[in-house]
């Protein structure tokens, strides 16, 4: 807004103003009634400070005509009637809140740590009133073993951390992954290594997310891209974890966390209520908790169930719960520890990945995950705006990944430029080894979100290099027409 103000006044002091026509443009309101409105409150002023803010007021409102806006947010009746349900202004944490209390969240154990602490605190005054229970716990380890214990007895349990929580919940994790006990762990990701930057954003969590555990412990990441994603990702995960029967992380970040964004919620509830696969006791047969079925997802008895005693370990066990180091045992389970997720990225409800922008071949193609994406998609369209063919694809689930319409989108792109706020590149790295294909990095660990116009320098210069590749193509391809030899098909 200072920007604008100083682009059209050169002075920053009427960037109030240009806020008020940001908001008019935004929501297509009449500009006339404002600028009569600016006339009249600066009439004791000169002339020159009403032209400024009626300046002021216009660049506004031409930014916010201009704006990407989502399709469903319309202002006054007709959007009650073309939804049926109320907008809501809420956080990134409000909404992880929100969709865990709607998917019937029972038990929740966490440990104070910024950004993620105003999940539990939000928690801490709503669960008794819709019947959980909430448990403040001496440290991150306690809060992921007490999380994993209340998912191995039947309840839907969650906790919330950061990074050097996360690190601490490593081995339990694993736990999960072997026992395959459901559990939904929130990250919120903040500035790193070690304590880091507590109160600035990052996107350095993510091979932790990813990886953090012994051995091969694959579990399901979901990265929502905005607030209303953190809704539904934080009241899906409770299905996709007992789905899979795994612990499931939820990867946000401190800017994600913190920020407001209008949300138009279902009105009806979205999410399915208990999804665990139940086995029967009355076939006669020896209860195997860990089968191998067609799935690959084993029917989950609770403990004390009549006829269904089984063991659960954290070693090597055989599909009886038995603990064995056999070698055609390991690979077996881990073959169905990893297999068992590939239906995930069909999941309903969710958008597993999506892309925008132009259709068909592009010139650069972005690819994006995690809050960057809102700069991505501002990035596309100025792109757009000077005729760059671009197109932008986000990727919401990490793990599994959803290879085959990742590779499709690379199909149609010259070049891939993949923006993120680390300083290693991870996501450029997980794609790139996932699809054997080459990718454009672009990092920033300021600490701050990353900045629209960077991004578009990185894509004015990649699509002038795909335009000066192609010309010596064109200039072969007419050479070669121009010398064939005449054929004829008589």
């Amino acid at each position: 807004m200072r920007q604008i103000s100083e682009q059209a006044t050169s002075s920053a002091r009427s960037r109030n103003i240009a806020v008020l026509g940001f908001i008019a443009g935004l929501f297509n309101m009449p500009g006339d009634v404002f600028r009569q409105i600016i006339e009249s409150k600066f009439a004791t002023k000169t002339k020159s400070v009403v032209e400024g803010a009626s300046k002021a007021f216009d660049a506004g409102l031409a930014a916010g005509r201009s704006v990407f806006k989502l399709d469903d947010v319309i202002v006054g009746k007709a959007r009650e009637d073309a939804n049926g349900a109320d907008a809501v202004m809420m956080t990134g944490n409000g909404a992880i809140v929100r969709g865990f209390l709607e998917a019937g969240i029972e038990n929740y154990f966490g440990y104070p740590i910024t950004p993620a602490t105003t999940i539990m605190e939000r928690l801490a005054v709503e669960m008794p009133r819709h019947g959980g229970k909430l448990l403040q716990t001496e440290d991150e380890i306690a809060a992921i073993a007490a999380t994993i214990g209340a998912g191995y007895a039947g309840a839907r349990a969650a906790t919330a951390t950061s990074g050097p929580g996360l690190a601490l919940m490593a081995e339990m994790i694993g736990l999960g992954v072997m026992a395959e006990v459901p559990a939904v762990v929130v990250v919120s990701q903040r500035g790193g290594p070690s304590t880091g930057m507590p109160t600035k954003t990052e996107q350095s969590d993510l091979n932790l997310a990813l990886y953090g555990s012994s051995g091969d412990a694959q579990r399901i990441v979901l990265a929502p891209t905005n607030v209303e994603g953190c809704y539904r990702c934080a009241g899906m995960a409770f299905e996709l974890a007992e789905k899979y029967q795994t612990p499931v992380i939820v990867l946000m970040d401190l800017y994600l966390s913190n920020r407001y964004e209008t949300v138009i919620p279902p009105k009806e509830n979205p999410f399915v209520q208990k999804s665990n696969i139940r086995p029967s006791s009355k076939n006669g047969k020896v209860y195997q908790r860990f089968a191998l079925t067609d799935s690959l997802v084993s029917p989950r008895a609770l403990p004390g169930e009549e006829g269904l005693m089984h063991t659960v370990t954290g070693l090597e066990h055989n599909e009886l719960g038995r603990p064995s180091d056999a070698a055609d045992v390991h690979m077996a389970m881990s073959a169905k520890r990893h297999e068992k997720f590939q239906s995930a990225i069909e999941y309903p409800g969710i958008s597993i990945c999506k892309r925008f922008g132009d259709e068909g071949p592009v010139d650069v193609g972005i690819l994006g995950w995690g809050s960057t994406f809102g700069e991505i998609i501002e990035t596309m369209l100025a792109a757009q705006h000077e005729g760059i063919r671009c197109s932008a694809m986000k990727v919401v689930m990490l793990s599994p990944l959803p290879l085959e319409r990742i590779n499709a989108f690379f199909d149609d792109c010259r070049e891939v430029l993949v923006p993120e706020l680390n300083y290693e590149g991870q996501f450029a790295q997980l794609i790139s080894g996932a699809t054997g294909r080459p990718v454009r990095r672009f990092t920033r660990a300021t600490g701050s979100p990353i900045v629209v116009e960077e991004i578009l320098a990185e894509v004015r210069a990649l699509a002038s290099t795909t335009k000066a590749a192609a010309k010596p193509r064109i200039r072969r391809a007419k050479r070669a027409k121009k010398h064939a030899p005449q054929t004829s098909l008589s």
